[in-house]
């Protein structure tokens, strides 16, 4: 992202001190590949939609045809990347001759991993919410169409954004990223925790919700951490293609 402007954009980085810093100059690439990225973002996107709506503590799958929507959105980017897979691989000798369907491209890419994300969000967080809240809402966590549509558009705007390049939302999209890997991963570490020590329905508030997700975000640094470290040792500054 970066390098291309916004009408008025010139205007105001003419105009107001500082405001250039907020957008590249440059092209610079998002610290998360599209479709990995996708994936965390969708996935936080949907968690702070289902929040807005009033549903974020909602224990029950949601209804079967959007359950199998969201599995099939699963499906699509399965197929997506065997699909970039197969057409990287005729860059190797020898192997020029193997099929693919399409030519990969980074919108697609995106779009398959933020429906991903919007999917791992319905299906992990009622089972999230089963351990963590001790109130019993056994609501489905999408119950109709207007509230799966609600998250799908939550999800294209966001994609919308991604795909403009406009430098103006670089850091913003960059630092929302990040978050939404920690967000992700910390879910899934506060389960296992409170599974572990035998806690479930531990929660009445957010305020008492947050030592799970605190311990969670805790072991989710110590993860990435390691992973980091682990990547260093075996590559150094090295750049993966």
């Amino acid at each position: 992202m970066g390098g291309d402007t916004l009408p008025g954009e010139a205007f105001l980085s003419e105009k107001i001190p500082f405001y250039s810093a907020l957008a590249p100059a440059i092209p610079t690439k998002l610290p998360i590949e599209a479709r990995d990225g996708g994936i965390y973002q969708g996935f936080l996107l949907t968690w702070l939609y289902l929040g807005a709506i009033k549903r974020a503590r909602a224990k029950s799958l949601p209804r079967a045809w959007i359950l199998i929507a969201l599995m099939l959105f699963v499906v699509a980017m399965a197929a997506d990347g065997v699909n970039a897979l197969l057409y990287d691989l005729q860059f190797y000798n020898g192997l020029e001759n193997i099929p693919h369907l399409y030519v990969p491209t980074l919108q697609l890419r995106l779009v398959t991993g933020l429906t991903t994300g919007i999917a791992f969000a319905g299906i992990l967080l009622p089972i999230a919410n089963y351990f963590l809240w001790r109130a019993d809402d056994a609501r489905p966590l999408f119950e109709n169409a207007k509230h799966f549509l609600g998250a799908l558009a939550v999800g294209g705007i966001f994609g919308l954004l991604v795909n403009s390049e406009m430098g103006l939302f670089y850091y913003p999209i960059a630092i929302f990223s990040a978050a939404s890997v920690v967000s992700l991963l910390s879910i899934i570490n506060a389960v296992f925790l409170l599974s572990v020590f035998g806690k479930t329905a531990y929660a009445t508030t957010w305020r008492a919700a947050l030592n799970p997700l605190a311990a969670g975000a805790c072991a989710t640094v110590i993860e990435l951490a390691a992973l980091s470290l682990m990547r260093y040792t075996l590559l150094g500054t090295a750049t993966l293609p």
